[in-house]
């Protein structure tokens, strides 16, 4: 039994990215507390759908399937899903599975590839690289709740929400009937009326202009008039699509039924039906595609469905490409050097176009001499262009060292975006510093609210010329923070007010002396995060200016103002974005109009974000 599908024509959070530059779509959940996508209800994970609750599976496969189209088609704007699940009809023997279309429509945007004519939001998003319709979902999806197994649903069908495409029994697999929605909502759809064949707002859109009636006095859909449109919605089987894309990947399927010369046909039965029309391959194509207008059983193939979002405007993903790579010109990190042993880190980069996942490296080689105690490394995940040192380090053993420079082979290995495989093994030039026992007696760094504090001792006969701060951001790569020239030639000290509240952060330090430069030991410390405060104003009581102070954890705008003893505005002292950290600001016993007021008890309020605070001065003359 087929079961329909309706696409939604009317015009009124969890991401999925895939690879390069593949769309992002994030899911809006539009369900109530308790039903939809939010049912607490205990389930037991299922054909690869890890969650445990009917809401967290239901949502798991809708993401599922929006990863289908988002893999494959190419936005830098964010696609936005409104999805909810409510009550539709649904009787013992059809249902109406699920409805979803364009929330909006665009035309003459910059980057239009045709004039006047219309293209669904999310579509019209990436032509124009930005989001014409920030305020609005690009993609409005409801889908029936009734399917639970009911007895007059369907006779008892249900969802099956696993990943598998192997729903038992008679049960309706939920990702093909999301995917195919979703396909509706990115454009496989014409906004025409299909009753009376008129244009929305006189315009073609993307959809119609590869539209073809054969034998019609005029074949071309978006030429026609609208009585012609009408004839056409019902003249199945001569309604097909002419799109270059679709017509050269379905010759390769091959297709054995619903051709109409070398077209496809689209679904123009007669009579008319409403929510199917038009909008659809046709029932007669076979194998059966997912853009069919009813369900004929799981099917998660997006692939001829593609070609026709390429005819309509959409760029696609290119077919999977590996081209990741390390490179010659790779960074070395000296992290330790101690009299036997040389602790490094080593930087690769990733010069293809596609992210490069599960980097590890193993060094060897190198002279006679050289020994490793340790010569595994880690890396981060590598996104195309990017670069990174070892999460760990490299340790040589260098107690036989005559000098001088020398070679090693860093073997590297990474997944592609493919799956597939791969090492290369690239030569990385290393040369430890001489070793100077103890020319770093110690080294400690210490947080404290908005500043690291650094202290070291060096040896007292140590002729020190400069000391290099290095600082890394997390995992990130040291950089340098700062060069100094010590006055002392036995302690050293810094204080780094370039911070963020909660971010963790490592330092080095670089002696430099005629000899050249020893590195201390990394230390890491964590940044306090600040918490939100409004401090008591100094001096208090004042004549005529105090100072009033106030805390935030984060960026955010911030409202400062002064009121009398009845509770009236008496000047806004702030009003205004400011950063993380604390703000002061001076009084001057002032009010808006710049007119001094009287002596007495004032109170001043700060609101920023969720916190809200008032404390009470007194001004006395």
């Amino acid at each position: 039994m087929r079961h329909r599908l309706v696409s939604s024509l009317a015009l009124a959070c969890l991401l999925i990215a895939g690879s390069a530059s593949a769309a992002t779509v994030i899911i809006q959940n539009a369900d109530g507390a308790g039903e939809g996508f939010n049912d607490a209800t205990a389930a037991v994970p299922v054909g690869g759908n890890p969650g445990v609750t009917l809401g967290a599976q239901r949502l798991n496969a809708f993401t599922f399937a929006a990863n289908l189209w988002a893999a494959q088609l190419q936005s830098n704007i964010t696609i936005l899903v409104s999805a909810k699940m409510d009550p539709q009809t649904c009787t013992a023997s059809s249902a109406v599975l699920g409805s979803a279309g364009a929330t909006t429509v665009h035309a003459n945007f910059s980057g239009a590839p045709v004039a006047n004519t219309w293209y669904c939001q999310a579509l019209a998003n990436s032509l124009a690289n930005t989001d014409l319709s920030a305020a609005n979902p690009d993609i409005s999806a409801t889908f029936n709740s009734n399917l639970n197994g009911s007895a007059g649903c369907l006779g008892g069908k249900k969802w099956y929400y696993g990943f598998d495409s192997s729903p038992p029994g008679t049960d309706i697999d939920f990702v093909s009937v999301v995917t195919h929605e979703i396909g509706h909502g990115l454009g496989f759809q014409t906004f025409s009326d299909v009753t009376t064949g008129a244009k929305f707002m006189s315009n073609n859109d993307t959809y119609m202009l590869k539209l073809d009636d054969l034998g019609a006095v005029q074949p071309n859909y978006s030429l026609m008039s609208n009585a012609q449109r009408v004839s056409a919605n019902v003249d199945d089987p001569n309604l097909r699509w002419t799109g270059a894309n679709v017509d050269a990947f379905s010759a390769g399927i091959p297709l054995s039924g619903g051709l109409s010369g070398s077209h496809v046909r689209v679904h123009a039965p007669n009579p008319l039906v409403l929510g199917s029309s038009v909008s659809h391959f046709s029932t007669s194509v076979f194998p059966n595609e997912i853009m069919e207008p009813v369900y004929t059983g799981p099917n998660h193939n997006i692939n001829l469905s593609l070609q026709l979002m390429k005819d309509i405007g959409w760029n696609l993903v290119p077919a999977c490409s590996p081209g990741v790579t390390t490179v010659n010109d790779i960074d070395t990190l000296t992290v330790h050097r101690q009299a036997t042993t040389f602790v490094v880190k080593v930087k690769v980069k990733n010069t293809g176009a596609f992210a490069a996942t599960n980097v590890s490296a193993s060094m060897s080689g190198g002279p006679a001499w050289l020994g490793f105690t340790d010569a595994n490394g880690a890396y981060p995940d590598l996104a195309a262009a990017a670069s990174a040192f070892n999460t760990d380090t490299y340790t040589l053993d260098v107690s036989n060292w005559p000098g001088g420079a020398f070679q090693v082979n860093l073997q590297v290995s990474w997944t592609d975006n493919c799956g597939g495989n791969h090492n290369q093994t690239v030569p990385v030039d290393l040369q430890p510093q001489p070793f100077l026992a103890v020319a770093i007696s110690s080294f400690q760094a210490s947080a404290q609210s908005e500043r690291v504090n650094l202290s070291a001792t060096f040896r007292s006969d140590l002729n020190v010329e400069n000391v290099a701060i290095y600082r890394a951001v997390g995992d990130g790569p040291m950089r340098v923070l700062d060069n100094v020239a010590p006055t002392d030639q036995s302690r050293f000290a810094y204080t780094d007010t370039r911070v963020t509240p909660g971010s963790r952060y490592r330092y080095q330090l670089g002696i430099t002396d005629a000899d050249g430069e020893v590195v201390s030991q990394i230390r890491m410390v964590t940044v306090p995060k600040l918490d939100a405060s409004l401090e008591q104003n100094e001096p208090n009581p004042f004549n005529p200016v105090t100072t009033l102070r106030f805390t935030l954890p984060a960026r955010d705008r911030a409202v400062l103002s002064i009121y009398d003893t009845n509770g009236r505005l008496v000047k806004t002292l702030l009003d205004e974005v400011v950063p993380a950290g604390t703000t002061a600001l001076n009084w001057d016993g002032r009010n808006d109009s710049g007119a001094t007021v009287t002596s007495g008890v004032y109170f001043y309020r700060l609101t920023a974000g969720k916190f809200s605070a008032s404390r009470k001065m007194l001004l006395l003359k």
